[in-house]
């Protein structure tokens, strides 16, 4: 945040300097505070640039500011529809105004050319989630490996080649989906960081491969201007420009460990050839809405509703809070991550339905009790009425 504000404020002096408009005219529709300035990293969330009210895979969608939020968060929720729909893999995401960001960020790296991006945060801060939604509508195929016990080296190869043909090769546009929790090898990160540097990983095609894939590119690049007479080099060279242009990489890395640091040392790309995002924690209007969804089907009046996802919106700030204290009395570091939130609300959404069964049930067998002493209290009236029918039979027995 130290940095976002420094940032705000050279561009607050550089809007008069340069352009002789003062920022706080220029943007006073973002002004939330009233107080005429917008001056706060919170009055810029709503600052949101892109395509995304056009409808997805229309020509030429306009870029512009999405002013209206409510409108904006409408739209993403039928594009995430949309996606759902069409994908074997349904996401059941809350569009609230922090993925819509992030989900904006990722779409615009992606539709500019030969783009990369690397994503930072913890787990569960919906990271993969945003790549998969921006890649849909930048109208983009998602292509990720999948890790089982016995994926080596020459599994990871045979990945990265048949994502070379269908780039460079078939002319698909496509995301390369990668997450730090998939490295079952340094080398595989090596060979990222030649691809975002380079295009190419050195000698991942042998000799035939390279003939078949110059023939595969042999129309396309004499489309774009390369001879016919081209040599089998030139050829190349054009199937690896098509990579680049045509295979976007997201990397999802956690800043948590001493590997993070390390591998950005040793892999300079990952910095260099990406566009950094941060997803940092989920402000607090993004945990209500989560809660918001997650307590909707619980049976329970408005009220309590709302003041439950107060509730457990301000355990978790606070819990990150007491994290920071934490750290800086004990040196010993504790996240509160957006994975625990979640694990807060599916705890506390048990623990509700236990009590209210243990409730339900008392209650049954209190109500069950109370029918059984009227039943009898019945039976005894009855049966008192019998036997006052009974009396004079009695005594004249007797007699």
């Amino acid at each position: 945040d130290v940095d976002r504000k420094w940032l705000l404020s050279a561009v607050r002096e550089q809007t008069v300097k340069g352009f002789g408009q003062k920022f706080d005219d220029l943007c006073k529709h973002l002004d939330t505070n009233g107080d005429g300035k917008v001056n706060t990293l919170e009055e810029l969330r709503m600052l949101i640039f892109g395509d995304m009210m056009a409808q997805v895979g229309a020509p030429k969608r306009p870029y512009t500011e999405c002013d209206d939020i409510d409108e904006l968060q409408r739209t993403m929720e039928g594009h995430l529809e949309q996606y759902n729909m069409m994908s074997t893999k349904r996401m059941d995401l809350v569009m609230f105004l922090y993925a819509i960001m992030h989900t904006s960020r990722v779409c615009r790296v992606l539709k500019t050319g030969m783009a990369n991006a690397l994503l930072v945060g913890v787990g569960g801060s919906g990271r993969q989630s945003c790549t998969r939604l921006a890649a849909f509508l930048a109208d983009r195929d998602i292509f990720q490996i999948e890790i089982a016990k016995g994926y080596d080296t020459t599994s990871w190869r045979d990945d990265l080649r048949s994502l070379l043909k269908k780039a460079g090769g078939k002319g698909e546009s496509s995301v390369f989906l990668f997450t730090d929790t998939q490295i079952k090898d340094e080398g595989f990160v090596e060979d990222i960081n030649n691809l975002l540097n380079t295009g190419e990983v050195p000698n991942i095609f042998p000799m035939d491969e390279k003939i078949q894939l110059c023939d595969m590119v042999k129309p396309a690049a004499k489309a774009a201007g390369v001879p016919g007479d081209a040599t089998i080099n030139q050829l190349f060279a054009y199937f690896v420009q098509r990579c680049r242009e045509l295979c976007g990489i997201v990397l999802c890395f956690s800043p948590i460990g001493d590997s993070w640091r390390a591998r950005l040392r040793s892999f300079p790309s990952l910095v260099n050839c990406c566009t950094i995002d941060w997803f940092a924690a989920w402000p607090p209007d993004a945990l209500q809405a989560v809660a918001r969804k997650f307590l909707k089907e619980v049976e329970m009046k408005d009220a309590v509703r709302e003041a439950c996802v107060d509730m457990c919106q301000k355990f978790h700030s606070d819990a990150s809070e007491l994290g920071i204290k934490f750290q800086q009395e004990l040196k010993r570091i504790y996240y509160a991550t957006p994975t625990s939130f979640l694990e807060l609300l599916g705890t506390f959404k048990q623990l509700l339905g236990e009590k209210r069964k243990a409730c339900m049930d008392l209650k049954s067998k209190y109500e069950n009790g109370l029918e059984k002493l009227v039943a009898t209290e019945s039976s005894v009236e009855g049966m008192q009425v019998e036997l006052t029918a009974l009396k004079p039979q009695l005594i004249a027995k007797d007699k």
